[in-house]
């Protein structure tokens, strides 16, 4: 322990003798740790951390899936759920649930809500209860008998009710009915995600189909079954059921997941590309320390030889500047923490909406552990290769031979090369995966500045079964309410859409063409399913690219119609003309008529995470298919403020229960839904530009080093009559070595490492020629501006001084 000390009190006044050095590695490291424990906060309050339920890794998902399908993860119907609660002894519980919208008056005006419709396993499959009152029954869940009851969550309780014990029996006006409130939930619980109220799901007999799937199962494994032994018994379940069901259930079968898994399945592939992006940025910065460490020691050459030379053994010189290292990483961890700190408060206001209940961003002692492990790694990774390097016995010959420096060794040189090589080889990587995700964002960006947003307003609206039970009912709704709004001063423009372009997702259809049916082989293609009013194309500035428009004489009990995107046309009718073709939707009957195809539409983005299925989209008249969501469109030559007030006064006129949420300009609404996408690209740009600033401070650092090393050679060649201009080639010659083979290795590497971006780009490949070129181009040229400063410098060498001096 005393030598300990000592090492320590040795590295700290060493450290304190070089106060540049030391900041500058104390700096590097903070960033490089700093964002490590940032991301890992994310990646862990996302992927790792366990629910606060009880027995959390007991809760799975279940899930059927469609190997013939491309959508091959679905839900389950209400019959193959009842089959599985019945015949399964793997689970306590199975319980399911929906997620709905509910239009709640607790004021003067109705307000949208979180809510879910549950059956009544599924609080005991998530191990909860409510704490007051009681949990839904199973008679409670046939439809018709699930209209009267309602369970609140702890936060309105508190904040509408004001903690009232006497709020049981209580009622609320809910989508223009009344609900007794029979139950309230634990503090912090508010599952799926921010729900605040619960309603009993509701189940047809008669027309509730095996082959229909809305319902998101949850359940409980009992002691001692593991995910393994319940998936294999709900497939042999699931085995019988299909040859039971031939038609309805196919070659379907059953997956089951960690529920906490199955919730962050989307987001896996953004958390796990942000954490890959710093541990580069955290490789980048260690190596650039270590060629520090490295040019330090060589400077320490003397002192070394010397403590050798008096008997201390090459172990022991190892662990004093290995202990150097340690205290550095040290405080650069330190630094980093308080880094990640501010950063996570940053990143964290910015998310747009609020995270599920169970997702906790907090530094606690997973992500403090993860600091110590990344900590070690840095010093270790920083400090044993310059230790060795120094401490080697041949650096004694430097005293023996009395020079002031032995200069740098061949294998120090290599070491150093390589460390720069590897930089420039992580930061391409980094840059080229920051760049894509650039271009992509970019690319969504240009396809909502397309779009005619000045003047539009935008605001949300859902029709519910208790009041619009039927298409007869939301066709009314849909006419009075575009009646009064044409009737409305200023209003000039009006329509209406199923969902706004660059969502998060959209309705989908398998969609057939003419002649084709639902038993052929080729499998149909997923489309987005779009109901819209007339003149939709029109409002937001992508005009048909040819045919016609819906019509007012487009309307239940006409010829259906349909206008296809320049996508979904050429998917189901490559290379023909298709105005006049005719198609329908798998699972209607061949003998429905086809719907007939008036107009082609441009290619517009649907989804903002981007394959070439977000552009085949198939739109649909609003009075042939009424929708039950759908965004309100408005264009007026009123300020935004006066247009919402508008919009809420109409609606109150025309549906006094119903909610009007989400109201905003088209622009806002457009920029909001990329909102997600912005804050991790932006946070991807930031992380590549770290990068190349460490990785272009890493090679001035060798190119400096390697001058003031060649001090003798460059005044002999400049002696010799060597020119300013040869010698300043030679050094941006070196220069250009190590980044070229750098970006030579890192290209390679990126090919390989983005293919795990597809899924996330929209309108950008991986293999993208003009990233992968611009991001060359770029370091080439970071490398030129790093050693111009030392190749100047070279040439200023007065030979004559140079030759005394050595």
């Amino acid at each position: 322990m005393d030598i300990l000390f000592q090492d320590l009190r040795y590295a700290w006044g060493s450290l304190r003798r070089t106060p540049g050095f030391t900041f500058t590695v104390i700096l590097v490291l903070a960033l490089g740790i700093g964002v490590n424990s940032m991301i890992y906060t994310m990646v862990y309050g996302v992927m790792l951390r366990p629910w606060p339920l009880p027995d959390p890794e007991r809760i799975m998902s279940v899930r059927q899936v469609d190997p013939a399908s491309r959508n091959s993860d679905l839900s389950l119907s209400w019959q193959n759920l009842r089959d599985f609660q019945e015949q399964s002894k793997s689970f306590s519980h199975l319980g399911a649930y929906w997620e709905e919208r509910l239009d709640v008056v607790l004021g003067e005006d109705p307000e949208r809500l979180r809510a879910a419709a549950i059956t009544s396993d599924l609080f005991p499959a998530l191990g909860v209860a409510p704490v007051l009152g009681r949990n839904f029954r199973r008679e409670e869940e046939i439809l018709g008998r699930n209209t009267s009851q309602i369970i609140i969550s702890d936060r309105l309780w508190r904040d509408r009710f004001g903690a009232d014990p006497k709020v049981l029996g209580r009622t609320l006006r809910v989508n223009g009915g009344t609900r007794e409130i029979v139950g309230v939930m634990g503090p912090k619980f508010q599952y799926p995600a921010t729900h605040d109220l619960w309603i009993p799901a509701g189940f047809d007999a008669v027309h509730d189909h095996r082959e229909d799937h809305g319902l998101l199962t949850i359940g409980r494994l009992k002691p001692g079954v593991s995910a393994q032994q319940a998936e294999a018994e709900l497939r042999s379940v699931m085995s019988r059921m299909t040859k039971q069901y031939p038609a309805e259930l196919g070659s379907e079968t059953v997956v089951v997941r960690n529920a906490r898994e199955q919730a962050s399945r989307n987001s896996r592939p953004i958390m796990w590309m942000m954490l890959v992006a710093v541990v580069l940025v955290l490789l980048i910065a260690s190596a650039n320390v270590a060629n520090l460490m490295l040019a330090r020691a060589t400077t320490r050459q003397r002192e070394i030889s010397l403590r050798m030379a008096l008997g201390a053994s090459r172990g022991r010189i190892v662990r004093q500047l290995f202990t150097e290292s340690v205290l550095l990483a040290t405080i650069g961890a330190a630094a980093g923490l308080a880094l990640a700190a501010w950063g996570n408060r940053q990143w964290i206001g910015a998310i747009s909406g609020e995270t599920p209940f169970y997702i906790v961003f907090r530094m606690d002692a997973p992500v403090l552990l993860y600091t110590v492990v990344i900590a070690v790694v840095a010093a270790t990774a920083c400090g044993l290769a310059p230790a060795l390097n120094a401490s080697d016995r041949q650096l004694t010959e430097s005293i023996r031979e009395g020079s002031n420096a032995s200069g740098a060794s061949r294998s120090g040189n290599r070491v150093r090369h390589a460390l720069v090589v590897a930089e420039i080889a992580f930061s391409l990587v980094l840059l080229v995966g920051s760049g894509l995700m650039i271009r992509s964002f970019m690319h969504l960006e240009q396809a909502g500045a397309a779009l005619r947003t000045e003047g539009a307003m935008t605001a949300q609206l859902a029709l519910p079964d208790d009041q619009f039970p039927d298409e007869s009912s939301r066709r009314n709704f849909i006419r009075e309410l575009t009646t009064r709004l044409s009737q409305q001063p200023g209003v000039t423009e009006f329509s209406a859409v199923d969902r706004l372009p660059l969502g998060q997702g959209s309705s989908k259809v398998l969609a057939l063409a003419d002649g084709k049916t639902s038993a052929s082989n080729i499998p149909a293609p997923w489309m987005n399913h779009l109901p819209v009013l007339p003149g939709y194309f029109k409002f937001i500035g992508m005009p048909l690219q040819r045919g016609r428009d819906f019509t007012d004489a487009d309307r239940e009990g006409t010829e259906g119609v349909v206008i296809v995107s320049h996508a979904a046309a050429q998917q189901l009718w490559p290379g023909e003309d298709p105005i006049g073709k005719r198609l329908r939707f798998q699972g209607e009957s061949d003998a429905a008529p086809a719907r007939r195809v008036i107009g082609i539409a441009p290619d517009i983005a649907q989804e903002e995470r981007g394959n070439n299925s977000t552009m085949s989209s198939i739109y649909l008249p609003q009075m042939q298919a009424p929708s039950a969501r759908f965004v309100v469109l408005v264009r007026s030559s009123q300020p935004p403020s006066a247009v919402a007030t508008t919009l809420r006064q109409v609606l109150k006129q025309v549906a006094p229960d119903l909610a009007l949420t989400d109201v905003r300009t088209l622009g806002e609404a457009l920029r909001f839904q990329l909102g997600m996408r912005r804050i991790f690209s932006s946070l991807m740009v930031v992380f590549g530009v770290m990068a190349l600033v460490i990785a272009v401070l890493g090679l001035y650092g060798v190119i400096a080093y390697s001058v003031a090393q060649r001090t003798q050679e460059l005044g002999i060649r400049m002696a010799l009559g060597a020119d300013r201009g040869r010698v300043v080639r030679m050094v941006l010659l070196q220069a250009m070595r190590l980044v070229a083979l750098g970006c030579a290795i890192g290209l390679v590497v990126a090919v390989i490492v983005t293919r795990g971006m597809a899924s996330m780009l929209t309108g950008v490949t991986t293999t993208e020629p003009i990233t992968y070129v611009a991001v060359s181009v770029l370091l080439l040229l970071a490398g030129v501006a790093a050693a111009i400063v030392p190749a100047v410098r070279a040439t200023r060498v007065d030979p004559m001084v140079a030759l005394k001096g050595n």
